[in-house]
């Protein structure tokens, strides 16, 4: 988040100050009655003189004479009227000036005095605190931040200046709050929050260890950003935050299913990703699901013509599938078999694609019991959702209740709600 240009930022400092902020007695007293922002200034009769000097220079744009008449101003000032007259004159002078620091001195003058007007006091208080953000000095630019939003100013940076100020100077669940407000206003307003806002947020609890958290942003990208793209990237930093937090990583069988889902979303995006894949389906016991991997991952071309592991896991798939007992004698078992029997059929009719049919031996493999039922309904959800049956889905992922997989589920769950025409038999 980058401060704006010198142009802009002289405008916006030079609001409402100038020559008629500065007028003598004898020209306010002309404005008697009417509606003016100007304060009503009693300068000292040394000060007058380099004043209007300043003044005529400033009009003639000449701003080297206004700069050293304001500098003899600033010598002979003595009361708060004479100093806020000179700070007023200088500000839009340095305001142009490269270095910042000039400007902050000014603002810190015309942040204290009693006689800058209180409508502009708010935007003051704003620069006092954004100049610091932009050199990175998080601490000092904190206060002014929140003061100036205490003051009711607006400006479209400020919720995010606030929230990486906290975050930066340690205070990470103070900034996330702060993002959660700016992305809840930027809704209310009818707007999309960038998806730097969300990038910003999860890196940052990634950064902190704070895995749970850092899931529950990734879930809220994904139902913003729907794209293969952020699909891929949420799910691998998941990963990622997972392993790095727990003392026990994801299993296989959990990496699977988030494989499964990024296949679903269409973010396999190379040949790293289809022999990982493919190489945990296979060692899963489901050689059909490592065929069909490889086979997507040749005919897409991500997985090269010549590559020898990716025809060597096809190889290995083919001679499985042939030394496997024939599916219908798979599901004879699982029908007279206990519940392990029950979803070793499921998950094989789920690796060949055959969702409905899944669904129903997940189903009998929770009634027969024995075996892991937050494993079985997070399964059963996605055989239901790749068959169509949302609200069937809906009620299996809501019956995964114990992380990691109930984390796992919420992914499935908001692509099937996000992108329901991508989802269906």
């Amino acid at each position: 988040m980058k401060l704006m240009s010198h142009a802009a930022l002289v405008a916006i400092l030079a609001t409402g100050v100038g020559a008629a902020v500065v007028a003598t007695p004898a020209v306010a007293q002309k404005k008697k009655g009417k509606e003016d922002a100007a304060p009503q200034l009693n300068l000292s009769e040394a000060i007058r003189k380099p004043v209007a000097a300043a003044q005529a220079a400033i009009a003639a744009k000449d701003n080297t004479t206004a700069l050293t008449q304001i500098a003899a101003a600033e010598a002979v000032a003595k009361s708060d009227d004479d100093r806020y007259a000179v700070a007023a004159l200088k500000l839009p002078l340095v305001a142009a000036d490269p270095d910042r620091t000039k400007l902050i001195e000014v603002l810190d003058v015309l942040v204290a005095n009693p006689k800058t007007p209180p409508a502009d006091l708010p935007r003051y208080t704003y620069f006092r605190g954004a100049l610091p953000f932009e050199q990175k000095k998080y601490a000092d630019a904190l206060p002014y931040l929140t003061k100036a939003r205490d003051m009711g100013y607006q400006d479209s940076n400020l919720s995010l200046q606030i929230a990486q100020a906290l975050i930066e100077t340690g205070n990470v669940p103070g900034g996330i709050a702060e993002i959660d407000k700016a992305i809840t206003a930027e809704e209310a307003a009818g707007r999309k929050a960038p998806q730097a806002w969300y990038d910003y947020a999860i890196a940052r609890l990634y950064s902190a260890k704070q895995a749970d958290q850092t899931a529950a942003w990734l879930q809220r990208s994904v139902k913003a950003y729907p794209t293969a793209q952020n699909w891929r990237k949420v799910i691998l930093v998941y990963r990622d935050a997972h392993d790095q937090k727990a003392a026990k990583p994801l299993d296989n069988g959990q990496r699977l299913d988030l494989f499964r889902l990024m296949r679903a979303t269409k973010a396999l995006a190379d040949q790293s990703d289809y022999l990982e894949y493919a190489d945990l389906a296979y060692r899963a016991g489901l050689p059909y699901e490592a065929k069909a991997v490889v086979t997507e991952g040749k005919a897409t071309g991500k997985i090269p013509a010549t590559s020898a592991s990716g025809t060597r896991l096809l190889s290995d798939s083919e001679a499985a599938i042939k030394a496997d007992a024939p599916l219908a004698t798979i599901e004879k078992q699982a029908q007279s078999g206990n519940g392990k029997a029950a979803m070793g059929a499921a998950d094989v009719n789920l690796a060949l694609g055959n969702n409905a049919k899944a669904a129903e031996l997940y189903k009998l493999a929770l009634s027969k019991g024995g075996v892991d039922t937050a494993e079985a309904n997070l399964r059963l959800g996605q055989a239901l959702t790749l068959a169509g049956d949302q609200a069937g889905a809906r009620a299996a992922f809501q019956g995964v209740t114990t992380a990691p997989r109930s984390e796992i589920a919420g992914f499935w769950t908001q692509w099937m709600e996000i992108a329901p025409s991508m989802t269906g038999a």
